[in-house]
């Protein structure tokens, strides 16, 4: 997974009680001048660090932030208590690949990120769809009009083959695919600067390197992409790349392990 700053990966989730899926997603309400000081006691506390579980712990939360964990004996005075006892908090989720607009379908997507904030998960990575949707879902995520985790989402580069694809054609709907910001046929004559820097101007947070990309033109997009402070996200084989050449060009992540097989097949699919 890459190391994508998420406002929400940081907030603790209980099993039972989702504490920052309640704070996310009242997040975007306008901020009282005191923020509202609430303690989660009696829980067991799992952090992620890889240290033993802690025990019967006080959660101080003011507003939308954690100000302490303490033990439950040396809770502060003076907020709203919420018994945890018998429950456990871990670190909010991350689901790394979810598709939110391929095509667009609004209400579809609402319930999605609805059904996902309450279920611990306070991050998710749209992998390549109609940014132009999924910008207004993040937007209204960030704000609070909407109950959704944060959400993050690449332009998808291919090689010009692919832009047949169904899919990539209803992400486009109105545009021609490979022709826009989201979705850019790559070729040796692409100004890859000009189309980073488009892509960053659509919201990207990434750059997806999906099909027909040979291992140089994968390892120009990923210099340029983090030249400009964006991450590269791939599948474990981008055809006629490999997964090795996939892997030393750079690129930050690489999703669909199964992919991997094909670093063992003498000739591997077009695309």
């Amino acid at each position: 997974m890459s190391a994508i700053p998420f406002r929400g990966a940081s907030r603790l989730v209980g099993a039972l009680c989702c504490i920052a899926c309640i704070l996310h997603a009242t997040a975007g309400n306008a901020a009282p001048a005191e923020p509202k000081r609430t303690i989660y006691v009696g829980a067991t506390l799992v952090d992620g660090t890889g240290a033993p579980a802690r025990r019967d712990v006080a959660i101080v939360v003011r507003g939308e932030r954690i100000e302490a964990v303490v033990p439950t004996a040396e809770q502060p005075a003076d907020a709203e208590v919420i018994d945890m006892r018998g429950r456990h908090v871990v670190p909010g989720l991350v689901n790394s690949h979810v598709h939110l607009a391929t095509p667009p379908e609004p209400r579809r997507a609402a319930a999605m990120l609805r059904r996902s904030l309450y279920g611990g998960v306070t991050a998710v990575r749209s992998m390549a769809d109609d940014t132009r949707a999924v910008a207004d879902l993040a937007r209204a995520a960030r704000v609070g009009e909407l109950a959704a985790p944060d959400i993050v989402f690449p332009a998808l580069f291919a090689g010009p083959d692919f832009f047949h694809d169904p899919r990539v054609v209803a992400a486009a709907q109105g545009e021609t695919a490979g022709e826009v910001p989201w979705l850019r046929a790559v070729t040796a004559d692409t100004d890859l600067r000009e189309a980073v820097t488009l892509a960053r101007g659509a919201g990207a947070a990434a750059i997806k390197v999906y099909a027909g990309l040979d291992a140089v033109t994968i390892g120009a997009i990923a210099r340029e992409a983090h030249q400009q402070g964006l991450k590269v996200w791939a599948h474990a084989a981008v055809f006629p790349a490999s997964p090795l050449e996939v892997a030393g060009a750079g690129v930050d992540t690489m999703s669909h392990v199964c992919m991997i097989a094909y670093q063992g097949q003498a000739m591997p699919p077009a695309y």
